[in-house]
């Protein structure tokens, strides 16, 4: 570092411990201000230039706050790079600088009752602050001074906020820029306020943030798309599947779709990167690989349908959360594919500006392209258009000193925007003034984080964590959702139409980040999924008696299906027998209507066995089966072929004996009718 950078970072820290005094205690819950920045000129500083910022102090307090000040504060010397600027900020929060006194240049708002507010304008020519000049970023922001109900009045500020102003010589390039927009529901899992989304896409929020995405200039654009917020917001539109109680106005209704079909626009007129459905908690199918893979399936299979549905494409992508990735969670998405990975700062502590916004990271598995979230950390103060924009002017100009300084430099200013801000209603332009040489003044170009993808990103070679304090899903939950898993494919199999693409949202939806924070809930959720779609699959029941016999050794028995379920299912049987030499042909599935029964008939050939135990088992198509068996046994009756045999066998034995004894008693009258008569027998 030169002897003049060591001189700012003194001059910075001796402001920071000495400049500007601690929030006051007085500013707390039942009576403070709020202070935020919605104007600020000129967007870059030039010793000619007079600063004006303005903006709105509110009382978001319960008590009276009286004789109001709004000051300038902003330090004599700039900070140079971004790391002054982040290590200030961890510092302390009142790192902005000098508060300027002087008469004129301090704003008198006035008296505040709880729940007023008011707006404040300060202007302050450069020439009156002693700044050392061009050559980085100074922090600039305003102090707020008031007066409590018991009339103290402290030197310490009571509210304050910070934005920053850039003063650098037009770079000879300009340094690339651009904003992500973030797409993905914001909102709790549970208990979802459909009622308040349909607000938000309407005038709202989401409404706010939408169009200050369209108004992105398209070659400085890049949208991160979450397909499950299409599907969110798609349910408010359908007045049948409200839940009870819940009334959608025709009219909100129809404000919601008009916001679908703008974002749907937007994303097939920019580039787009798409992320998995729900955004899946990486990191804990990282952790519990075991039921990975069919878990896995489901969010492709539920990412890829949606697309389908909404006639969408994109690159996909992968969104780990802020303090979630971890150097394995990064080598298993590079197993399932190349596409770019958006990570933390706190992902790669080694990273630096220097290196660009997209980096690539050599796994096992060859290069992973990521995108670095290098944006600052949090400031004093409300987010607004006009802070949005000085810190993508503030990014672009630390870019430009530090390739001035290093030719292998590719910092740049890409910015990655907050899916929860509320940019208001006319924040866009505003905005994009940043990310284009006409609305920077030349300092920035518009890019999008594809184009950077582009140009052979630097290698990112320093640390990954291999493990991390975050919480995730926990591998319990995974094991109930890979269960219900299964269930679902057997459900899908069954029912006609097949409900596969609905089953898949759902389980990927109960695979978020956002159930994180809920895991009672979500606990419920998957058991109450899986007690549905099995009670579901229990109504399909097979109806038999306990012993069937069959009047010779070769015959057939009847076995029924019923379907106790609301919808028409495809069902058939498989037959397997206790005794192995006994071979039965499974029941090919057939279509059974809602409410319905359906009776086979099942063809047996016991040949030499007189009995044999039977198992029948509901069955897909594909041959998987389900549900509770039907056991039973199957008897001759014994009149078979050998018993017929037998009986002729015995009864030619009858026959043989009374013939062999009336041809004996024959004989023996014919040869005593042929022996002649002796004197002897005369006598007598």
């Amino acid at each position: 570092m030169s002897i003049r950078a060591w001189l700012i970072a003194f001059v910075v820290a001796v402001s920071l411990l000495v400049g500007a005094p601690a929030s006051t205690a007085t500013a707390d819950e039942e009576g403070s201000l709020a202070v935020r920045i919605d104007g600020l000129t000129p967007s870059r500083l030039s010793a000619g230039a007079t600063i004006r910022m303005s903006g709105i102090v509110r009382n978001t307090g319960a008590t009276p706050w009286t004789s109001v000040q709004a000051y300038l504060v902003i330090p004599r010397s700039p900070f140079e790079s971004r790391d002054q600027i982040e290590t200030a900020i961890e510092d302390g929060r009142s790192y902005t600088g000098e508060r300027v006194v002087d008469a004129g240049t301090f704003a008198e708002v006035g008296d505040l009752a709880p729940g007023a507010w008011k707006r404040f304008e300060i202007k302050v020519p450069v020439s009156r602050l002693g700044l050392t000049g061009a050559g980085g970023v100074y922090p600039v922001g305003v102090q707020v001074l008031a007066t409590d109900e018991q009339g103290q009045r402290s030197n310490d500020a009571v509210a304050r906020a910070t934005t920053f102003l850039p003063w650098v010589p037009d770079p000879a390039q300009p340094v690339p820029a651009g904003l992500v927009w973030p797409f993905t529901p914001t909102w709790r899992p549970a208990d979802t306020d459909l009622e308040q989304i349909a607000i938000s896409a309407e005038s709202g929020q989401l409404r706010h943030y939408l169009d200050a995405a369209r108004a992105t200039p398209r070659e400085a654009r890049t949208i991160v798309l979450d397909p499950s917020l299409l599907d969110e917001l798609a349910r408010v539109t359908r007045p049948q599947n409200l839940p009870e109680g819940v009334d959608i106005p025709e009219s909100r209704a129809a404000a919601v779709k008009t916001w679908l079909s703008d974002l749907r626009a937007l994303v097939l007129d920019s580039t787009t990167w798409i992320v998995g459905y729900a955004r899946p908690d990486e990191l804990a199918l990282s952790r519990y690989p075991e039921n990975a893979e069919p878990l896995w399936k489901r969010v492709d299979e539920a990412t890829s349908q949606s697309l389908v549905d909404y006639a969408l494409t994109g690159s996909r992508a992968s969104w780990p959360t802020i303090s979630g990735t971890t150097l394995g969670m990064l080598e298993d998405i590079r197993s399932r594919g190349d596409g770019p990975v958006l990570v933390s700062r706190q992902s790669v502590p080694d990273w630096e500006p220097r290196l660009g916004s997209v980096v690539k990271l050599e796994t096992l598995n060859g290069p992973l392209p990521l995108l670095v979230n290098g944006t600052l950390p949090d400031i004093p103060g409300t987010e607004t258009p006009v802070t949005l924009r000085q810190r993508v002017l503030s990014n672009a100009a630390l870019a430009a000193l530090s390739r001035e300084t290093d030719p292998a430099a590719r910092s740049d200013a890409l910015t990655i925007v907050d899916p929860n801000w509320d940019p208001g209603a006319d924040g866009g332009t505003l905005m994009s003034q940043a990310v284009t040489q006409s609305g920077s003044g030349g300092l920035t170009r518009p890019v999008t984080a594809t184009d950077l993808l582009r140009t052979a990103p630097l290698s990112y070679t320093g640390q990954v964590p291999e493990e991390v304090d975050a919480e995730s899903l926990s591998a319990s939950v995974l094991d109930r959702l890979a269960t219900l898993s299964d269930i679902a494919d057997r459900y899908d199999e069954v029912t006609i139409p097949a409900q596969r693409t609905d089953q898949a949202r759902d389980i990927a939806s109960l695979l978020s980040v956002r159930w994180r924070s809920e895991p009672a809930l979500l606990d419920r959720a998957v058991r109450g999924e899986t007690s549905k779609l099995a009670s579901a699959l229990d109504a399909i029941t097979i109806d038999s008696p306990s012993t069937i016999t069959l009047s010779s050794s070769r015959g057939g028995f009847p076995l029924t299906i019923s379907n106790a379920t609301k919808q028409p299912v495809l069902v058939g049987l498989e037959l397997t027998a206790d005794n192995p030499s006994l071979d039965l042909d499974d029941v090919e599935p057939v279509e059974i209507e809602a409410g319905e029964r359906h009776t086979f008939t099942v063809e047996v050939d016991l040949e030499d066995q007189t009995s044999s135990t039977v198992t029948a088992r509901l069955a897909t198509d594909s041959g998987a089966t389900f549900g509770d068996p039907a056991v039973f046994n199957i008897r001759s009756s014994n009149v078979g072929l050998i018993v017929w045999v037998a009986m002729a066998a015995a009864g030619l034995l009858v026959v043989a004996t009374w013939a062999r004894r009336f041809l004996g008693r024959r004989r023996r009258r014919n040869e005593a009718a042929a022996v002649p008569a002796t004197p002897e027998d005369d006598d007598e």
